[in-house]
């Protein structure tokens, strides 16, 4: 069985294995191990991270295949065919650099000024509205962009954060001659390369003539991506110096109950992850800028899946119908959210629990959704700049890319129920 954009059903009682079997279904995870024969790697070629629950499978997909949402658990990725390729590094051929550098195109990722119609929220305000259970409510029915501000208590925590992450600090918190797992930037994740972190970085800024890029041009199984192969014991150690997304189920519990899985990642310009889907969480951006494009679950974007998400940008969005600035959109936008805090705060009684066994409700996407995405509406999007993290609501299609040279970020996947 393919695993495309499979839907996760999470319950309590995860543990660690399924909350990895959530990021490999996050980026439909099917692995070709190929033997790496670069001059720096004698690292393993294993696939995935050295476990056997996730093979090499040689699958046959249509170019214009989407993702869809299943029911019940991820099924296992057991083993068709292994083959041996030769793996690349970030880099094209001195051709195609030329062509490149006299490429205009139609998306650039250096503007400063990319929509954003996703609503945005303090990190005070955030709390001042849903303090009552520590963040953001369980299943909130939207994206979500949240800013910190002078009241996040988090402050110093989150700079330390910062500071252990710089491009210079990142491999002194790893043992010498750490290795990372690498994946493929197309929608099936398809290919696996073991590497030195030090040579990641080092291929990450020195991509495509020291520019830091990667291309829209690019195949998405030859432009490699630190993203989701981040469970071992060094990663661990690392990942607990972050300080979990203000949320009702980012509690210190849910973190000692491992019921809050987090994923490092490392981009340059224009990388990052083709369309995909799963549960809920938070992303936020350490270094750099991260731009996120979403579309709720009943809109499937159509997009190559042999690419990464650059191209999507560059192909498909410019064609879309831009959001209406005249409140039809934007308005109801704010709107939406503004309805579902009164119903938040009326369903909930002094106490802070629910009235009358009710369960809040999600927003209702009424008929304008039916006009987004494929029909011809560009998607819900922001620019999520360092300090800043979105809320991604459960099954909404979603795709990144990196804006910057060295992008750094940190996932966050929860265990969310209605109530």
């Amino acid at each position: 069985t393919a695993c495309i954009g499979r839907k996760i059903t999470m319950t309590p009682p995860l543990i660690r294995l399924p909350f990895r079997l959530i990021i490999w279904g996050a980026i439909c995870l099917q692995s070709t191990v190929g033997k790496n024969e670069l001059p720096h790697s004698n690292g393993s070629n294993n696939d995935c991270d050295g476990t056997n629950d996730c093979h090499a499978q040689d699958t046959t997909t249509t170019a214009n295949a989407v993702n869809s949402a299943g029911d019940g658990p991820m099924p296992s990725c057991t083993s068709s065919s292994t083959q041996t390729t030769e793996t690349k590094p970030l880099t094209t051929s001195d051709n195609s650099k030329q062509n490149n550098r006299e490429q205009k195109w139609k998306w650039d990722p250096n503007s400063k000024s990319h929509p954003c119609n996703i609503h945005r929220i303090s990190h005070s305000e955030l709390l001042r509205l849903y303090g009552d259970v520590g963040g953001v409510p369980n299943l909130y029915p939207y994206p979500l962009v949240i800013y910190d501000d002078d009241n996040n208590n988090s402050g110093k925590s989150a700079e330390e954060f910062v500071n252990r992450t710089t491009l210079e600090n990142l491999p002194s918190n790893f043992p010498p001659n750490f290795h990372v797992t690498l994946t493929g930037s197309d929608s099936l994740s398809s290919h696996r390369r073991t590497i030195p972190l030090t040579q990641y970085l080092h291929e990450v800024i020195s991509a495509n003539n020291n520019t830091g890029t990667t291309l829209p041009n690019q195949l998405g199984n030859e432009t490699w991506y630190l993203f989701g192969e981040t469970f071992s014991n060094e990663w661990d150690a690392f990942l607990q110096h972050y300080t979990l997304p203000s949320c009702q189920s980012c509690t210190p519990l849910h973190r000692l109950e491992n019921k809050v899985a987090l994923s490092f990642g490392v981009g340059n310009v224009g990388s990052g992850v083709q369309w995909h889907l799963h549960g809920p969480g938070f992303s936020e951006t350490i270094h750099g800028r991260k731009h996120w494009v979403l579309y709720p679950p009943e809109e499937r974007p159509e997009y190559d899946l042999d690419y990464a998400s650059r191209h999507w940008m560059e192909n498909t969005y410019p064609l879309l119908e831009d959001w209406n600035e005249d409140g039809v959109d934007l308005g109801m936008e704010k709107k939406k959210h503004d309805e579902f805090a009164r119903g938040w705060k009326k369903k909930r009684g002094i106490n802070g629990s629910m009235q009358g066994g009710e369960k809040t409700r999600k927003i209702s996407y009424e008929g304008r959704v039916a006009e987004r995405g494929p029909s011809g509406k560009k998607p819900w999007e922001c620019t999520i700049h360092r300090g800043e993290m979105i809320y991604f609501p459960d099954q909404w299609h979603h795709a990144t890319i990196n804006l910057e040279k060295y992008t750094v970020f940190v996932s966050s996947f929860t265990t969310e129920h209605e109530g």
